[in-house]
């Protein structure tokens, strides 16, 4: 299979950076909510991570009114995923330094404890519109492969993963996979959405953090990040949204982040994992009868800053990806490789040039 790299939205490399006291290091209030229902242990890392082991099915998931009769699937029946297991690549990406004790029992998920916020989580967006003032905030630079019909059954892409500065402690940056259905700008828009974020008033922490993200109504009112609201389902008791990831060094060594979301066609469960290790899914039922109950018809792969200053992005310091454009290349340049879609037979496809859509509603400052 062909690898295809393309490099990703980044920011004016001769942009200023200025330190905000608030934003720095674990100097960030972390008023932590309580413990989960069903915990039945809790570990601490070395960062001041806060996990709880949480019973598997009675995970926050479950509390969601849709899958009130939902059918636990511990592992995918897709035949190239074995069972869980711990993963070398995985365990040098993220902070696992929770796991000194023991880690999490058989029959448990590990869940990082949420964090309280006395400002406003802003919910996702994908609304490329251009000029990007109409944007409330959010820019992109993003590729679009659009398979047409309703039928694609998931996508792949590998990521490089950075620690970009953020002018504001409550701005976010993040690169990360879109698979959408339904139509954009509506209500009828479906995702389901992983990557990594940087987004301390969300998390709490000064540096990147997995983290998966859905909508049933065009990020309306439902859906959320990681585990703070019902719907997702975790499965794995290693990995989990949330937990901190180490980020790849300008003109040195590279972090990748591969992530694979595909369809359980037996199940309809929308089964992420991560270098090859399943991590939990997205249940078709949260969609509630829409596009991504059976299939989807969009592929994105890309990057998003929110500006919570105001300036819609044209004037913030905040960085997309590494904070240095494409013409720098590689070890310089954020970028993702490997992007296939699953046709409707679950095959993967590689996806040519012409086949690309980019959107950048402001080239010189993200492209």
């Amino acid at each position: 299979m062909q690898t295809m790299k393309f490099c990703l939205l980044v920011l004016l490399a001769s942009a200023v950076v200025h330190d905000y006291p608030c934003a720095q290091g674990r100097s960030i209030q972390r008023i932590l909510a309580k413990k989960p229902k069903g915990t039945v242990k809790t570990l601490k890392g070395d960062k001041g991570d806060i996990i709880d082991c949480v019973d598997m099915y009675m995970q926050p998931a479950f509390n969601h009114p849709l899958l009130k009769n939902h059918t636990l699937q511990t592992t995918p029946s897709l035949h190239k995923y074995g069972a869980q297991r711990n993963n070398p690549v995985l365990d040098s990406l993220f902070d696992i330094s929770w796991r000194k004790n023991g880690g999490c029992p058989k029959g448990s998920v590990p869940i990082v404890r949420s964090v309280l916020s006395d400002r406003p989580i802003i919910r996702k967006n994908m609304s490329f519109s251009d000029p990007a003032s109409y944007n409330q905030g959010h820019q992109y630079a993003v590729i679009f492969f659009n398979y047409g019909q309703a039928s694609m059954q998931g996508g792949r892409a590998t990521i490089s993963q950075w620690d970009p500065h953020l002018a504001q402690p409550a701005d976010f940056s993040l690169s990360q996979i879109w698979i959408t259905g339904g139509q954009s700008g509506t209500t009828n828009l479906q995702t389901i959405e992983a990557g990594w974020q940087k987004y301390p008033q969300r998390t709490g922490v000064n540096g990147p953090t997995f983290f998966v993200f859905w909508t049933a109504d065009g990020y309306s009112t439902g859906g959320c990040y990681d585990l703070t609201c019902p719907g997702w389902v975790l499965t794995s008791n290693q990995y989990s949204p949330g937990m901190t990831l180490q980020s790849s060094t300008y003109g040195g060594q590279q972090i990748e982040l591969a992530m694979d979301i595909e369809r359980d066609q037996s199940t309809g469960n929308w089964w992420l994992c991560l270098w090859g290790t399943p991590i939990g899914y997205w249940p078709p039922s949260i969609y509630n009868g829409g596009a991504l109950t059976y299939g989807a018809n969009t592929l994105s792969w890309g990057g998003e800053i929110l500006d919570s200053s105001g300036s819609n992005g044209f004037h913030t310091l905040t960085q997309m990806g590494s904070g240095h454009f494409p013409s720098e290349g590689y070890t310089r340049a954020s970028y993702v490789r490997n992007i296939v879609y699953k046709d409707p037979n679950g095959n993967a496809n590689a996806i040519s040039q012409n086949q690309l859509y980019p959107q950048a509603p402001a080239p010189n400052c993200y492209n």
